[in-house]
């Protein structure tokens, strides 16, 4: 269950650059590579405390995702109920197994990737715009 719930978040951090095309959050253009770097400096914060685990204590000290949601939710919450699909089981169980620097990193580059994407498609729809005017104003 928690594994969908973690690609329906990436999808959407994502699609978070696609405000960049609406003229009233031209705004977001700035907010998202902001968002990004914020996702890769906590990326290296996940990692820079692994590293003092192994210093201090001889063992990776960074949470996994299973970890970092049972102390954030608290045990037993909705987001850990098994799915019936028991290859979704397994792919849920080598998700939560995982570092949570994974889905931050997944998440940094789904935003950077989403906003270069959403400035190509926002770049062509400005320059379709310009050439209709053009083509409007030398046949007037």
């Amino acid at each position: 269950m928690v594994l969908l719930l973690a690609l329906l978040l990436i999808a959407s951090t994502w699609a978070l650059g696609s405000l960049q095309l609406w003229p009233r959050t031209r705004w977001i253009v700035d907010a998202v590579p902001w968002l990004g770097g914020a996702l890769g400096l906590a990326v290296a914060a996940c990692v820079a405390w692994g590293v003092i685990g192994i210093v201090q204590y001889g063992g990776w000290g960074s949470l996994s995702n299973d970890q970092a949601l049972h102390r954030l939710l608290g045990p037993g919450n909705l987001l850990m109920r098994r799915p019936e699909w028991s290859w979704l089981d397994h792919a849920d169980t080598f998700y939560m197994q995982l570092d949570i620097a994974w889905t931050l990193l997944a998440l940094c580059v789904a935003s950077q990737s989403g906003l270069v994407f959403w400035a190509g498609a926002a770049e062509r729809r400005r320059k379709a715009r310009v050439r209709r005017e053009r083509r409007n104003a030398s046949q007037a």
